[in-house]
């Protein structure tokens, strides 16, 4: 064993690093120059290496076979031991160890292993900063369940390996979560006004991390994302994917202001009929039309089901109190306007299906636009128990049974499993929309 490190070479004057090259030169050695250094070169730090004598001329394996003292012909791959190499080298007449020889005859050694290990060190360098910007990013502050989110996309890889791809990807993502929730706007408007490119959030690996961040904030990470769970993604967050395509149905709303929306609403409520808004026209309104809202305005009902508004238009037509369908889970048209008539000073109620997806579907309404329960409490629902001929039984699971406006009902719901939709209480609705009061 040397006691000294085998790849660093001795210095040499000029003239032994010329005698050596000189010998070194000849095609003999080139085992030594060529093969030996370029399989050495992958990691200096080895002290034994692999040759394969097929690659080699007969010549060469002849001339290896002398120099390293062979009893017998040997074939195929050997393990040679460079330390002996060295060994020999400096018993020879060339007097210099091996790193010494193979600098002389070919210039300075490359540790390739070593420059691997270096890149390897700075790569992983420039990654642990940019991670450490990007949890420090404004977003996770405001949202904090992105930590996890963003814990998990270190962990699994899943934004692009290249530093600075990855870099770019990561400060865009956080740019647009920063922004959210943003309601009533469009997925166009959101790219082009946060990324300056109206197509930015249509796919690739931006889209994609927003969208599972946007999963860990709805607490449902490992769902599936296709494509209605996506748009559900972005609706949940106050984003549509167009302006048209999100919209909302009202009934007997009237809205003051002279322009185009607030004059269709009340054509449309003069003759008892429903209109649908789009995201756009919703948008048009607040921004161009909207005026104070004045004292005194209905209350303005709120129901999870369209139904509700067909039979208000068949059976009430002009003495309906102003309503609103959610359609199920909110559009994003529907949660904007829901939300702005809350804060213009409009008194809110809303009701919904007594079942798992009624309860989720209402909190979501009563905590993003601040309604208040219309014949949603445990009362009602053991009033609609009553009314209920052919019951559907709900599954015992208590996932989404919370009711934090009434805690009774779940209780209630949870004894009895049974589901009551609006259109079993569907009498008291309409009663209630034709006194403009709460039940």
């Amino acid at each position: 064993m040397t006691a000294y490190n085998l790849s660093v070479p001795e210095p040499l004057g000029e003239r032994d690093a010329e005698r050596i090259r000189q010998v070194l030169r000849s095609p003999s050695w080139r085992w030594l120059t060529h093969t030996v250094r370029a399989t050495w070169e992958k990691d200096l730090s080895r002290q034994r290496i692999g040759v394969d004598l097929t690659t080699l001329e007969d010549t060469q394996v002849a001339a290896m076979a002398d120099f390293l003292r062979w009893p017998t012909h040997k074939d195929e791959t050997v393990t040679i031991s460079l330390s002996r190499v060295d060994a020999l080298l400096r018993a020879s007449g060339l007097g210099a160890g091996l790193a010494a020889c193979l600098t002389a005859s070919g210039g300075p050694l490359n540790d390739e292993a070593a420059r691997r290990r270096t890149d390897r060190a700075a790569r992983q360098s420039v990654n642990d900063q940019l991670w450490a910007e990007a949890f420090s990013h404004p977003a996770l502050t405001r949202h904090p369940k992105l930590e996890p989110w963003l814990a998990d996309e270190r962990r699994y890889g899943r934004v692009p390996a290249d530093p600075q791809i990855r870099r770019r990807v990561l400060s865009d993502v956080l740019a647009v979560l920063d922004t959210l929730p943003h309601p009533g706007t469009s997925l166009a408007i959101l790219a082009g006004r946060v990324l300056g490119h109206a197509h930015a959030l249509d796919d690739g690996p931006v889209q994609a991390a927003v969208l599972r961040a946007l999963a860990w904030l709805d607490d449902r990470p490992d769902e599936h994302a296709g494509a209605e769970r996506r748009r559900m993604l972005w609706a949940n967050a106050g984003v549509a994917l167009d302006t048209v395509s999100s919209t909302v149905l009202t009934f007997g709303l009237i809205l003051p202001g002279s322009g185009p929306v607030s004059t269709t609403l009340a054509a449309n409520a003069a003759a008892g009929l429903p209109v649908r808004l789009t995201l756009g026209q919703v948008r048009h309104y607040l921004d161009k039309e909207r005026e104070p809202i004045p004292d005194g305005l209905k209350t303005i009902f709120a129901c999870e089901n369209p139904s509700v508004v067909e039979a208000a238009s068949n059976s009430l037509a002009t003495r309906s109190a102003p309503l609103i369908s959610a359609e199920g889970r909110p559009s994003v048209a529907a949660g904007l306007l829901l939300r702005e008539l809350r804060e213009a000073g409009a008194a809110l109620c809303y009701h919904g299906d007594f079942d798992w997806a009624g309860l989720d579907i209402a909190r979501w309404v009563m905590a993003e636009s601040g309604a208040t329960p219309w014949r949603f409490g445990a009362c009602d629902y053991q009033e609609g128990l009553g009314l209920n001929q052919r019951p559907r039984r709900l599954s015992p699971s208590t996932g989404q049974a919370r009711t934090p406006w009434d805690p009774d009902l779940m209780h209630a719901m949870l004894n009895h499993l049974v589901a009551v939709e609006e259109e079993i209480v569907m009498d008291l609705l309409l009663a209630d929309l034709a006194a403009g009061i709460t039940g």
